[in-house]
């Protein structure tokens, strides 16, 4: 065995960062090393949508740490390194030709986009969003481009859509959904439709693509209705799938993420997962895995702990936000069927929308409104309140 540390973690992303110091509060010797096949510490993944996309933003300014701070907590970081095996068995991973032992293990391994199964979905000038190379590819699309199709209408593809419009571009939102974040209800899908008209963002509702048309590289789309749209650029923004792999191939429980308890143990002993790998007890009992970078925060610095001996269970209530172009939001909790706005307008631009699931407060979408109020409703939903 070529090197051996007490503590490996493989992963790039938010919860691979705070692990280290989640490690250091109750272990301040043990050896750390982190993996990442990318070239870069690990970074947040938010900005790569939003500012870096609109060149605000540097690679630097989204690392999670500067290289220094790892070195001052004696944590080793192997960028561009790929882990090809892990051996739960042996305590070790394949890396290369050699093995590297650990005493525990985190898989932080994120997700992966899922991609389009369509004619033409290999030329030039299709992308999708996940690191931050592919940020720098859509950066040089939002300054040359001139007609830009995004497929999907969740999170990402919505961010995608109102940073590639704020460049300049022409932008056509392809979706098979019948509206805008459907998931929070129509009132305010109808309000991100009027905000995103607005802007000038074209939407194609119930529809999806049959082609993406060219001769080496994008030319443009053909919708499943037959109709042509040219573009110079696609960007597919359908969501993402967890990255299992490593999982998959060692026998750990797998079920749309990797399985762990309230400690955020994985099947195999001394083999944690945090962020969007991990499927977790939520906060009301079932397994969930959720996508955003609260939740790798949270829980990558749960794991750490936890693998340095803490044994505190991670109780996590969802939250996370998105911002397009002048609206900002934040939701916290889980979505219901009944949705109530509890205070503001919608046509204003600053309300909250609250989600309930019989007579208990479920979930609350906030709109333009303070922290203050966001702390607020975070607490009266982790404390189960009806009111």
């Amino acid at each position: 065995m070529s090197q051996q540390f007490d503590y490996v973690i493989v992963g790039g992303g938010a919860a691979a960062a705070t692990a280290v110091e989640g490690i250091r509060q109750h272990d301040e010797r043990g050896s750390i090393a982190v993996f990442t096949r990318e070239w870069a510490p690990p970074y947040q993944r938010p900005p790569l949508s939003k500012e870096f996309l609109q060149a605000r933003a540097g690679i630097e300014s989204v690392l999670m740490q500067p290289a220094t701070w790892y070195i001052e907590r004696n944590a080793a970081v192997h960028v561009g390194t790929e882990i090809a095996g892990i051996q739960p068995a042996e305590h070790a991973v394949v890396a290369g030709d050699g093995r590297i032992g650990y005493r525990k293990l985190l898989l932080a391994t994120g997700a992966v986009p899922r991609r389009l199964a369509v004619a033409g979905a290999d030329l030039e000038g299709v992308f999708t969003l996940r690191s931050y190379l592919d940020g720098e590819c859509l950066r040089a699309v939002r300054a040359s481009a001139k007609r830009i199709v995004v497929v999907g209408s969740g999170f990402i593809g919505m961010e995608v859509a109102a940073s590639l419009r704020s460049g300049g571009a022409d932008v056509t939102v392809v979706t098979v959904d019948e509206q805008l974040y459907r998931q929070f209800g129509p009132d305010v899908s109808a309000f991100a439709k009027q905000l995103f008209d607005r802007h000038g963002v074209q939407t194609r509702f119930k529809t999806t693509l049959r082609s993406i048309d060219g001769e080496g590289r994008v030319g443009g789309v053909t919708l499943d209705d037959g109709t042509r749209l040219e573009a110079d650029a696609v960007v597919i923004g359908i969501g993402v799938t967890p990255e299992t792999s490593l999982a998959d191939a060692a026998g750990l429980r797998v079920e749309n993420g990797i399985v762990v308890d309230d400690r955020l143990r994985s099947s195999a002993p001394d083999v944690y997962a945090a962020g969007d790998v991990a499927r977790f007890p939520s906060h009301r009992g079932a397994l969930t895995r959720v996508e955003h970078f609260d939740h790798a925060y949270s829980s990558g610095s749960a794991a750490g702990a936890n693998m340095a001996g803490a044994d505190q269970p991670y109780r996590y209530l969802p939250f996370f936000w998105s911002d397009v172009f002048e609206l900002g939001f934040e939701f916290v909790g889980d979505v219901a069927a009944d949705a109530r706005v509890s205070a503001g307008s919608i046509e204003s631009g600053s309300f909250v929308v609250e989600y309930r699931d019989g007579a208990r407060l479920a979930g609350a979408l906030l709109a333009m409104r303070s922290g203050e109020e966001r702390d607020a409703y975070r607490e009266r939903i982790s404390s189960g309140s009806a009111g």
